[in-house]
């Protein structure tokens, strides 16, 4: 199993009140899992636990059999094999550098590539993306939503990580373009086997989108199904609800 999350808890700094309660869950390779819920649910204390930025009291989270813990040297090799993407792709890139530089830090610190060997990795992510090589030269800063969101895609994907965690990925973007990256994010998680934790309020684009979904309310889980088994009758109330809100029934 690639990761194990097994019955872990997490409180607020200085408060016996849980964020997460008891939550476990699997991820096999190549799988797509949708982590969905409303605000304040605690989808991005998950993601935060999982990347080794904040700790779990109790349970355990195992990535290839390792257990990790929120240290430097777990999150050091957990970056090597888990990246994030996240919801604001601009908040995400140093504005001071040039995409060229951006998307040659993970190259630089997980290959012994030479620069010409660097230099065509990411020309070849770049066509993967569907940006032209003239945006190396430009800062984040003049890149429109869609472009700095397929930037930080590339920049994960070059760390060749076993897992890419999106956090509401798409919610800052039209709609147009949020149509673009899901396409993108679904191809290039077909053709790398690679495995996606999806995290999103919105139930439509996880059902569409996803493997397998995890509903998660006020911290813990209150289904967990196959995706394209959402219409059977024993789903939570709470997973109608969200179901019912997106109006696709």
């Amino acid at each position: 199993m690639l990761l194990e999350v097994k019955n872990i808890s997490a409180s607020f700094q200085h408060s016996e009140k849980k964020i997460l309660d008891n939550v476990s869950f699997l991820l096999k390779k190549g799988q797509k899992l949708g982590v969905v819920g409303e605000s304040g649910g605690g989808k991005s204390t998950l993601t935060r636990i999982l990347s080794g930025f904040h700790p779990y009291t109790n349970g355990k989270v195992q990535i290839q059999n390792r257990v990790i813990k929120e240290t430097a040297k777990d999150r050091k090799w957990i970056s090597k094999r888990l990246q994030m993407v996240f919801q604001n792709p601009l908040s995400s890139l140093d504005p001071q550098q040039t995409v060229q530089q951006i998307l040659e830090e993970p190259l630089l610190n997980f290959t012994s590539l030479t620069t010409k060997e660097r230099k065509q990795k990411i020309l070849e992510l770049l066509a993967e993306v569907n940006l032209q090589p003239d945006v190396l030269k430009r800062k984040s800063n003049s890149l429109s939503g869609g472009q700095a969101q397929r930037i930080c895609i590339a920049r994960s994907l070059l760390a060749n990580p076993e897992i890419l965690v999106c956090d509401e990925p798409v919610t800052s973007l039209d709609m147009t373009t949020q149509l673009k990256i899901m396409k993108l994010l679904k191809r290039v998680g077909k053709e790398q086997q690679l495995s996606i934790i999806f995290v999103s309020h919105d139930i439509s684009l996880v059902l569409e989108f996803c493997d397998v979904v995890l509903v998660l309310r006020d911290g813990k889980i209150v289904d967990y199904f196959v995706a394209k088994e959402w219409m059977h009758a024993d789903r939570d109330a709470y997973t109608k609800k969200l179901i019912e809100s997106t109006g696709i029934i």
